[in-house]
């Protein structure tokens, strides 16, 4: 009898860890599918910032988005869209130099990267702004958006 109930707890302990080891996978392939899906949308956001697209990008980025500039200030999405607008003349190329996502749940992607922004100024000097990100992603309403951003003035 001992034997038979040693060999039915290690069958317990054996489908325990096969179902463990599937549910790890399932895991693994949501945060996965969630990285690439902001990974592409942060390539997305300066298609879109180029072509002047703003109907597009206010859709990705959410009503309640909360930015920290980089000279600390504070602002939401409206604020920033502003800013992309005022400087919509001047900005001549967006290049991401860097960008790592990362899923910290299936419905939560913290994006952090390093920005080249080329612009013309007024005296038709060509300079470049470089700003790393962190930008958080939430999935909600059957879609991904940025709920918050924060910027830092950087070097190449």
């Amino acid at each position: 009898m001992a034997l038979l109930w040693k060999r039915s707890l290690l069958a317990v302990l054996a489908g325990l860890l096969v179902l463990g080891a599937a549910l790890a996978q399932t895991k693994a392939a949501g945060y996965a599918a969630a990285e690439q899906a902001v990974t592409k949308l942060e390539q997305e956001w300066f298609t879109l910032q180029l072509a002047h697209d703003w109907g597009k990008l206010t859709s990705m980025i959410s009503d309640d988005f909360i930015l920290t500039e980089s000279d600390g200030k504070l602002g939401n999405r409206d604020s920033m869209l502003a800013g992309y607008k005022q400087e919509a003349g001047m900005t001549l190329g967006i290049k991401m130099n860097f960008l790592v996502s990362h899923a910290v749940a299936a419905n939560a992607v913290v994006a952090t990267g390093l920005d080249d922004i080329t612009l013309k100024e007024k005296d038709g000097r060509i300079t470049h702004r470089y700003e790393r990100f962190t930008d958080t992603w939430i999935h909600r309403d059957g879609r991904w958006q940025c709920v918050a951003e924060q910027l830092t003035l950087s070097h190449p």
